[in-house]
């Protein structure tokens, strides 16, 4: 009986284990799950927007080629112009003593069959095509204004001289015509696919570096909120040698040129020659033998109209470091000035030239009962400075 016993209680420790120990149950665990995170959405810049830097056009690309500026005459016999109502920007200066005339700066000219009247170069005229580094296409010029291109390494071509020549490239650069009622020095246009295809064939670099700043920044409206009313906007170059006269369009939303009591419009195409910014610079002009210069390096002052309204503005060269760089636009605060998607006329006058603006009431609006009040005429004029009196007398 306890043999039985012995072997009962042998077996029941079998059963609970070897030494005793209670056999270890492991418990069903949950499956564990990884934590899950919301995918990340990279964010994605808007495409990059190219843009012509002298007219504000959309373009597909970058800009990287070249400005060509071309010398047009603007005497009172060598009008009407032809082909500078493609120009991107239009620049009016009194260059020597009696003589206003015109730089037409141009993206491109490849497409042009006339550009004129096309006259000689003057120091001014090399000025300007300097500080946009342009390629400068003129009729000719004193041995003074040339060599003044040739110190500053301008790319600069007589087209008067080149379509006399044997070479067929540079015969088709220009030619001079009567079909247009002209008779020479008057009558020399340019041929902007011969003057293209010319430079080319001579190795004249053509290109500028994608990121070259032309100072100009461009909004689709840039009319001054804050301006005041300018209808008409009258600017007298030199010694009183010539007005010129800007007068708003409400239809068009562009300030239409008007010069020697009539509208300019281009010969050929008869359409008005109008500008969607109208930007006047005061500079330092002095007089050098008899040509004008400026001090474009020290900046200055002036105005910008655009829709019918005119603030004042300060410029300067757009490149600190570069004093010979295209101009930049400012408001009185030193803010970037945003202009109008378009072409631009600028006037560079001195400060002692007067330049006046005002609001154009139409004869229908003026109620026929009661005395007719005479617009509110603003003149704005600096007084000639000792400093200017002597450069104007002596050329120093």
């Amino acid at each position: 009986m306890k043999k039985l016993i012995a072997l009962t209680l042998a077996f029941a420790l079998l059963l609970c284990g070897c030494g005793g120990a209670p056999v270890e149950t492991t418990a069903p665990t949950e499956a564990t799950t990884e934590p899950t995170t919301e995918p990340t959405t990279v964010p994605t810049e808007p495409p990059k927007v190219y843009r012509n830097p002298l007219n504000g056009e959309i373009l597909d690309g970058p800009f990287t080629d070249r400005v060509v500026a071309v010398s047009i005459t603007n005497t009172q016999d060598a009008i009407p112009h032809v082909g500078i109502i493609n120009a991107d920007l239009f620049f009016e200066a009194y260059v020597s003593r009696g003589v206003v005339r015109c730089t037409a700066m141009f993206t491109d000219i490849s497409d042009l069959e006339a550009i004129g009247a096309i006259r000689s170069t003057r120091l001014l005229t090399n000025q300007l095509a300097f500080h946009y580094d342009a390629v400068l296409i003129h009729g000719g010029g004193f041995d003074q204004v040339l060599a003044d291109a040739r110190g500053k390494g301008l790319d600069h071509f007589n087209v008067d001289s080149l379509y006399r020549q044997g070479d067929p490239f540079a015969k088709a650069t220009a030619y001079r015509d009567r079909t247009y009622n002209r008779y020479a020095p008057n009558n020399l246009f340019g041929y902007g696919p011969g003057i293209m295809d010319y430079l080319e064939n001579n190795n004249v670099r053509l290109t500028q570096p994608e990121d070259k700043d032309y100072g100009l920044t461009f909004v689709e409206d840039a009319t001054p909120v804050t301006g005041e009313i300018a209808d008409e906007i009258n600017i007298t170059f030199g010694q009183h040698t010539k007005t010129t006269t800007m007068v708003y369009n409400e239809d068009t939303g562009k300030y239409a040129y008007h010069q020697y009591g009539k509208l300019m419009t281009d010969q050929v195409t008869g359409e008005a020659e109008e500008f969607n910014n109208v930007i006047i610079m005061r500079a330092d002009l002095y007089e050098n033998y008899i040509y004008q210069e400026a001090n474009f390096q020290c900046g200055g002052t002036g105005y910008y109209a655009c829709g019918g309204k005119l603030i004042p503005i300060i410029w300067e060269p757009a490149d600190s470091e570069n004093i010979v760089s295209p101009f930049r636009f400012m408001t009185e605060d030193g803010e970037q000035l945003d202009i109008n998607e378009g072409n631009s006329y600028i006037a560079i006058v001195n400060y002692f030239n007067e330049v006046e603006w005002k609001e154009v009431i139409p004869p229908e609006t003026i109620p026929e009962t009661t005395e007719a009040t005479v617009p509110e005429t603003t003149v704005e004029t600096v007084p000639e400075t000792t400093m200017e009196t002597t450069a104007e007398t002596t050329g120093n």
